[in-house]
């Protein structure tokens, strides 16, 4: 079958010879597949977006590694390496889109002036640059997302058009950051954006280590940037301290055991970082108006009606 976007299975990650020459392809393409484990060092590949339908793969491209999971959503930007990890007992349904340089272009093309296209068709275009973090996709996202899927086996122009809806869509999607980043004291556009691209690591960074006893200097050693550089830019980016980032996902992650019953809530508070009981039931009653003993019982006899 071909153009549009191309779908294989997973290569062999031990198989130099399979894997040189699998990702770089004229046409966009689709890697959808279920494994238990595979491991792929370190490498590059074209621009990228990383899925999960079920389980979780890890993902290292800042030195910490990143779970993405179902409802996550990754943008890894061409040559920028990466290595990547599947290990579970059950399946892990993996789904990567990579995207080929032509419908890459024709996306950044499209961002242009409808004046400038009409005087230059082929107009060069700077391409999309992402900031390489895991995020949550929004039900709009989520939904073409969904789509990727039921690509195989369409035609050719369908698959043509999807490709370039999703770019578009991770590229509209990414928006919001762009003027996140005018809060940054900066005089010039590139460095703001910049210095939010770094918070944006150091965000992930809290994300993905928030169970243990992080510092300011590990966080801001993980964006490339001094502490009290750091400390102002984050604030500046998202109105929160990066303490207040740690604390709010720890809560959120503790009301999630709490609701799946998974631990009793002393277990809870240690399995997020707390180990001061005392500490944790203030801080859960505050974030989420309720002690968590009676979080968990809600949740308990939410599940046990009929």
């Amino acid at each position: 079958m071909n153009g549009g976007m191309l779908f294989k299975k997973l290569p062999d990650p031990t198989n130099a010879e399979v894997l040189r020459g699998y990702l770089w392809d004229a046409e966009t393409l689709v890697v959808h597949d279920r494994a238990l484990s595979a491991a792929y060092a370190r490498h590059v590949a074209p621009l990228s977006l990383k899925l999960v339908r079920s389980g979780s793969e890890r993902y290292n491209v800042h030195g910490f590694h990143e779970a993405v999971c179902p409802g996550d959503f990754l943008v890894i930007n061409e040559a920028q390496p990466y290595e990547s990890l599947i290990e579970s007992v059950a399946p892990v349904e993996t789904m990567c889109v990579f995207f080929s340089r032509r419908d890459v272009l024709d996306v950044a093309r499209g961002q242009l002036a409808d004046a400038a296209l009409v005087d230059d068709p082929n107009a060069e275009a700077t391409p999309p640059e992402f900031p390489a973090v895991k995020r949550r996709a929004d039900s709009g996202l989520r939904l073409l997302m969904d789509e990727i899927p039921t690509l195989r086996g369409a035609p050719t122009l369908a698959r043509n058009e999807f490709a370039v809806r999703l770019l578009s869509a991770l590229i509209a999607n990414d928006r919001p950051g762009w003027r996140a980043s005018e809060r940054v004291d900066a005089m010039r556009p590139s460095t703001r954006g910049e210095l939010h691209r770094r918070c944006l690591i150091g965000r992930a960074y809290i994300d993905a280590a928030f169970e243990a006893d992080i510092d300011l200097t590990d966080i801001a050693r993980a964006a490339g940037l001094s502490r009290t550089h750091f400390l102002r830019s984050f604030k500046q980016c998202f109105g929160q301290t990066p303490y207040q980032v740690l604390r709010q996902r720890r809560l959120e992650q503790a009301a999630v055991l709490l609701e799946g019953r998974s631990a009793h809530v002393t277990e809870v508070a240690l399995a997020v970082g707390y180990n001061n009981f005392s500490a944790f039931a203030r801080a859960f009653r505050t974030f989420h108006g309720v002690a968590p003993s009676r979080f968990a019982r809600k949740g308990r006899n939410a599940t046990s009606r009929p």
